[in-house]
């Protein structure tokens, strides 16, 4: 999804820039009172999403052993994280008189991030869009989702996590996500990470099986031009992310996502706790969710009325 969760303009677009990826799929009822999904551009909430009885009632096969395949979708349990990870939104708390206010650091959040002084200064230099209190409009941001920069991982699975497709083999798991279309494989042929990385934009992953149920993937060499969240959160060359897949039962599996940077923050700290992820089915159509330039062009044009007088902003600082 091009854009935004941000500002009022936002509705004027939905009508001709969101309305493909938004809407719902046309239902025609069947003779027997249950409804038939289009095959194409297929919905989470229809088949195995919020509207199947069997899994709203909690009956589900129990887990197959190993086996992480299958179209899976983050969208109901809070996947589209606008203001920040799921664990540490970069908001104020509900209720809180306080409008977004564009502030250079994160302080008055209810759950913050132990940030090093360089990552603390590298956070200022961050200027997100997206919803959180550091937003500022797009126009005056550096956020690389909003010039269609490759994002990386795990900004991929820390805003726009929708749904994902897991192809196991013998050698590696694919997961292919809806997100810009990305993809990136994670490894289990025994190999070990490696010692000085090139960075990459998905990094380097390596996983194992912790037991028959238990996934667990880690990642290093990122490019330290991507952002952790669409919060602006900062990362070193130095990163490490774990991934922890729990399937739970046949429908259901949870998601956990750890970071450690010691360059950027002072503790490991959680970014994603069980996050569930649900079973599609077979057939489901992952749809397009591109970031085209002519589109956040178009955007700007509405949101950005006097971008051609708003300031420069500077770009990151370097880590050292």
């Amino acid at each position: 999804m091009p854009k935004r969760f941000v500002f009022s303009a936002i509705a004027l677009l939905a009508g001709f820039t969101f309305l493909p990826i938004l809407r719902a799929q046309t239902a025609t009822p069947t003779q027997s009172g249950e409804a038939t999904r289009d095959k194409w551009n297929s919905d989470p909430f229809n088949g195995k999403g919020r509207n199947n009885p069997a899994r709203n009632q909690g009956k589900s096969d129990p887990a197959p052993r190993r086996d992480l395949s299958g179209i899976w979708d983050a969208t109901e349990s809070g996947g589209v994280q606008a203001g920040g990870v799921a664990e540490h939104p970069a908001m104020f708390a509900q209720g809180d008189p306080r409008p977004r206010s564009g502030q250079p650091n994160e302080n008055g959040i209810p759950h913050p991030i132990p940030y090093t002084p360089l990552g603390e200064k590298t956070l200022e230099s961050y200027k997100p869009s997206g919803t959180s209190i550091r937003s500022v409009p797009s126009f005056l941001s550096n956020d690389p989702y909003d010039s269609c920069e490759p994002v990386g991982f795990p900004f991929t699975e820390s805003f726009e996590f929708r749904t994902f497709q897991l192809v196991q083999t013998k050698n590696h798991v694919d997961f292919l996500t809806e997100m810009n279309h990305d993809w990136r494989t994670i490894w289990t042929d025994g190999r070990e990470l490696p010692k000085n990385p090139k960075p990459r934009w998905n990094g380097y992953t390596v996983g194992h099986w912790q037991d028959d149920y238990t996934f667990v993937a880690e990642t290093v060499g990122l490019n330290e031009k991507s952002w952790i969240d669409h919060a602006g959160r900062p990362h070193s060359k130095d990163m490490k992310v774990t991934e922890i897949f729990h399937r739970l039962d046949h429908d259901r599996m949870e998601h956990t996502l750890i970071i450690t940077d010691p360059l950027m923050y002072t503790e490991p700290w959680m970014a994603q706790n069980k996050l569930v992820l649900y079973l599609q089915s077979p057939d489901f159509d992952i749809r397009d969710n591109f970031c085209v330039p002519s589109e956040n062009a178009e955007y700007n044009k509405i949101v950005g009325v006097h971008s051609k007088d708003a300031p420069a902003v500077k770009t990151n600082p370097e880590t050292k």
